[in-house]
């Protein structure tokens, strides 16, 4: 029973079989390994749906038995359809379908790598993922520097520059308005200074002048007498009166009160861009979190670009992803390629011979369906001709009875007008055709 069931999965007849018994195992073991490339497609759209549903989904009860039971048909039509008598009809026959067998080969290896190197694939995965999260975060706080503190470097040690144009980050601080206010008292700073630098120069000038008249130094303007005359006296009177005349004690206290106000701004800056730089950390830290919180499932796609990364890292990993996908791709061609190897069997020359035989019947049944139509068509001409004669035929008798009718008539007219001549008839007759009566009868 499970011999013949997997025979049925190659196509043959067992009624023709029967006829060469010892052709059985051959077609029970090439009915096997057209089910076990239909298992092994089957296993493959299972890992590659799991891995698109991140676990089992209800759908894979569906998707996989039909996927292998097309697989399946598809295998079972490319041996069924292969046998010729001549190996470069064979040939003819083996390209095409062998190029449609690698190709659902190569569709069905893919999958089946994935499930072989899956453990180094999903290590593979979850080190990517902890290195884009490290370049995002990198990336955010390279493009959101803390107020404050020195710009960061660019991330990699300056291999890349990050693209900031979707990585800003926007907080509301006090932060702009407390710098514009310090760059306000900075500016009236400077402009007050312009005023106290010169008079403070003038002013200590005119001290020095009077510290060297009343110690008795000698110079041009002093007298070099010490002790307080009247030079030491009038100018130490003439740098008091400069000092205020120049309000230089309220432009030095509006000076001192400018330059608190300067510190105590520039302490609440300083409180303002920490709180700055805490929240753009903690927007940092969220959308990291949020990105994180976005790689639940290990999609498709991001195994496949895992296992690429490995074998370009690896060599031997390399080679061995050949050797596999070589492996599996030879397997699920073997159907075609055992067929092909297995030469035309007696099994192909038994139906060969009854196809042979089916289109000589055809032939026959064709034939004779023709000669059919074609007496058919003979015998119908045969009747056509016949009606037409008989159709002619009457009408030539009624033309020839015609005739006949109008020589009486005449006759009988010609009687009619000479008994009038001779006075025994008292009118003189008139002419008539045949169809004159109602019932077709003559009148005299």
């Amino acid at each position: 029973m499970i011999t013949a069931a997997l025979r049925t999965l190659t196509g043959v007849d067992e009624r023709l079989l029967d006829t060469v018994p010892t052709e059985r195992p051959r077609y029970t073991a090439m009915g096997g390994v057209v089910l076990g490339t239909a298992l092994m497609a089957m296993f493959s759209l299972a890992v590659a749906l799991l891995a698109v549903f991140d676990g089992f989904h209800v759908s894979i009860l569906f998707f996989v038995p039909f996927w292998g039971l097309f697989v399946l048909s598809l295998d079972r039509w490319l041996m069924a359809n292969s046998a010729a008598p001549r190996a470069g009809a064979r040939i003819r026959k083996l390209l095409p379908r062998l190029g449609l067998s690698i190709i659902f080969g190569i569709v069905i290896a893919e999958p089946l790598l994935l499930g072989v190197f899956h453990t180094a694939v999903d290590r593979q995965v979850r080190d990517d993922r902890i290195v884009e999260v490290g370049e995002l975060d990198a990336d955010l706080k390279y493009c959101n520097p803390i107020p404050g503190k020195p710009a960061p470097a660019p991330p990699d040690g300056g291999k890349r520059t990050p693209d900031c144009s979707d990585k800003r980050i926007t907080v509301q601080t006090r932060v702009p308005a407390i710098e514009q206010e310090i760059t306000g008292v900075n500016a009236d700073i400077e402009a007050l200074k312009k005023t106290t630098d010169p008079d403070d120069k003038e002013f200590e000038r005119l001290q020095e002048m009077a510290r060297k008249e009343c110690n008795g130094t000698k110079t041009e303007q002093t007298t070099g007498r010490i002790g307080e005359g009247p030079n030491c006296k009038r100018l130490r009177k003439e740098a008091d009166q400069y000092f205020k005349n120049q309000n230089m004690k309220q432009n030095q206290d509006q000076l001192a009160g400018y330059q608190k106000r300067v510190g105590t701004l520039t302490r609440e800056l300083g409180a303002a861009q920490e709180t700055e730089g805490r929240l753009i950390n903690e927007q940092i830290k969220d959308r990291v979190d949020d990105y994180t919180g976005n790689q639940r499932a290990i999609g498709l796609l991001e195994r496949f670009g895992a296992l690429g990364a490995l074998v370009e890292a690896d060599s031997n990993m390399h080679a061995a992803q050949w050797a596999l996908r070589l492996f599996f791709i030879t397997v699920d061609a073997l159907p075609v390629l055992l067929k092909f190897f297995s030469g035309f069997t007696s099994y192909d020359r038994v139906v060969a011979d009854r196809v042979a035989s089916q289109r000589r019947v055809q032939t026959m049944v064709s034939e004779t369906e023709r000669r059919r139509g074609v007496f058919h068509e003979q015998l119908a001409r045969v009747q056509m001709n016949a009606e037409h004669a008989s159709a002619v035929g009457k009408v030539e008798f009624d033309a020839r009875m015609r005739h006949v009718d109008v020589e009486v008539l005449r006759e009988e007219l010609t009687d009619a007008r000479a008994a009038y001549l001779l006075g025994e008839a008292s009118t003189m007759p008139l002419p008539v055709t045949p169809a004159d009566g109602a019932d077709g009868s003559r009148t005299r």
